[in-house]
């Protein structure tokens, strides 16, 4: 069963005065696509978006408007905030394949497979029998 994680997200988009009609345009666009759920347009060049993680992701979103002749905001903040998006839904998205528990675990229970067992007493066996 595979659990749904939504997000919702802002995307600015450029153009010349930002033009509603630009906006307009990669709104509809980004309804047809799989796994966005719902598109609302903010005001000119604000789109915001809501989307399963599982099954699309913002950088996948952003690279169709790109392919399609949209140019994304270049500012300082907005690449930030892209940057970490894109860090945070693929944590998101490769959640469920690799558990750092497991990993763990298993390094411990090899490096007690690995060490000596039986009698650690340093001390002679004459020795063990009075204390």
């Amino acid at each position: 069963m595979v659990i749904e994680k939504l997000k919702q997200r802002t995307i600015r988009i450029e153009g010349k005065h930002t033009d509603p009609d630009i906006t307009a345009a990669a709104a509809a666009l980004l309804r047809d696509v799989r796994g966005v759920l719902r598109v609302r347009i903010a005001g000119p060049g604000r789109l915001i978006v809501s989307y399963n993680v599982r099954r699309i992701t913002l950088q996948v979103i952003e690279s169709l408007l790109t392919e399609f002749g949209y140019r994304m905001r270049t500012s300082l903040f907005c690449r930030l905030m892209r940057g970490m998006c894109y860090y945070l839904e693929d944590i998101d998205c490769t959640a469920g394949k690799h558990d750092q528990a497991d990993c763990t675990r298993e390094a411990f229970i090899q490096h007690y497979l690995d060490r000596p067992h039986g009698c650690r007493d340093h001390r002679p066996e004459y020795l063990r029998r009075y204390l």
